[in-house]
């Protein structure tokens, strides 16, 4: 009987209940409203739901906090603030993802460049094993990819589909980016998904300019990747004509063959592309 809990007390339990259930939910709506102002931009909405209770260290189902939204939306003075009010600089969403990687995919030079300072994780891997480098060269953002290989970024990192920060500049021919990355990286010949080198890529999208820059930092133009084609074979089969001819003029070999027995003169035929198949012609 001196267990028993009296009625008066039952009752200030269930109240007790009810208020934190309540006032769970009212916090929760507040974050909720958080995350929408971070994502706005909104930096004066954001101040008035802290005021309020919102908490910087919440995170949505989607494990993105107010710090990774603002950072998202490239607003630097609200980046700033939420850093001020003790914001996780490195915390990471679900996929792996932190402030400086979308803000460095969003091109915001002042964001990067402050959350370095602040003590961002320049080498932070997402679950697809990109990087805050990775995402600055695929958007073509070369003085953030500067910023980053000054704070000793990693280049010779492959994400899950095989291609490093070099790869993803000499497809695209981001001369500027490529030369960044040149000094840094010390794996020019290396190849990664399907055995394939930053030269192959470069040939294969007709980068005649990239190529030059790969060639004259030591490049090597007869690797082969695992279908056993060479640089020269994808230049041929793509069309790229002013590749074929410089490949052929720096060393290629037009005598390589894949795994099906195919030379570059072969692709091009199939692929029935005129000049390429004279200018392999004239080369032999």
């Amino acid at each position: 009987m001196k267990n028993r809990i009296s009625l008066p007390m039952y009752l200030l339990m269930i109240f007790c209940l009810q208020f934190s259930i309540a006032q769970a939910d009212e916090f929760r709506e507040l974050n909720f409203k958080l995350f929408d102002a971070a994502k706005e931009g909104n930096i004066n909405q954001v101040k008035q739901l802290i005021a309020e209770g919102a908490s910087v260290k919440a995170r949505n189902r989607f494990g993105n906090s107010a710090l990774i939204y603002g950072a998202k939306s490239g607003n630097l003075e609200l980046v700033k603030y939420l850093v001020d009010q003790k914001s996780a600089i490195n915390m990471l969403n679900t996929r792996g993802q932190s402030a400086l990687m979308l803000a460095s995919k969003g091109g915001y030079l002042d964001i990067v460049d402050y959350l370095l300072k602040q003590g961002a994780e320049v080498n932070h891997f997402s679950l697809k094993n990109v990087t805050a480098l990775a995402e600055a060269v695929y958007g073509g953002h070369t003085k953030i990819v500067e910023l980053l290989l000054d704070n000793d970024a990693l280049v010779d990192v492959a994400d899950n589909t095989g291609k490093t920060a070099l790869i993803y500049a000499a497809a695209s021919g981001n001369l500027d980016i490529i030369k960044l990355l040149l000094t840094k990286t010390e794996e020019l010949n290396k190849k990664y998904g399907h055995d394939l080198t930053a030269l192959m890529w470069a040939s294969g999208y007709g980068k005649n300019e990239a190529v030059t820059l790969l060639l004259d930092a030591g490049a090597d133009a007869n690797l082969q990747d695992d279908r056993g084609r060479s640089a020269l074979m994808m230049a041929a089969s793509g069309g790229h004509v002013d590749v074929v001819k410089q490949l052929l003029n720096r060393g290629a070999k037009a005598s390589l063959k894949d795994k099906e027995g195919k030379s570059a003169a072969d692709l091009a035929t199939e692929a029935k592309n005129e000049n390429v198949i004279l200018a392999l012609a004239a080369a032999s």
